[in-house]
């Protein structure tokens, strides 16, 4: 699937391009596909580390530090290796693990 590709829905009309084409084109520094997938992702993303990290705040400022891994590091994603959710949730788990990514920062799991 090209990047730029879109589904059609029931009614034939074109739909919203895929996770995997938004962070590819975010690699790219496309600011409008970043703000796409922000939107796309983050109720998952926050409610994915909500499990790990109880306190509501923290949780919302790790949310944080994965988007802005992921402005950083877009062009590290490789569709053929998994998707684009898979590789953004895989980046929330270490940071709300305690461990770190391409930005440096380190949360550490609420108790």
């Amino acid at each position: 699937m090209s990047q730029w590709s879109v589904t059609p829905d029931q009614a034939g009309l074109p739909s919203i391009p895929s996770l995997d084409g938004l962070l590819v084109r975010t690699a790219s520094g496309d600011a409008d596909a970043f703000a796409d997938l922000y939107d796309r992702v983050a109720p998952r993303l926050l409610g994915f580390i909500r499990r790990f990290v109880a306190d509501p705040q923290e949780a919302e400022d790790v949310a944080f530090e994965v988007f802005v891994d992921v402005w950083r590091r877009a062009a590290r994603f490789d569709p053929r290796h998994g998707s684009a959710l898979a590789w953004i949730l895989q980046s929330a788990y270490g940071l709300a693990a305690g461990g770190e990514t391409g930005a440096g920062a380190e949360i550490a799991l609420s108790a």
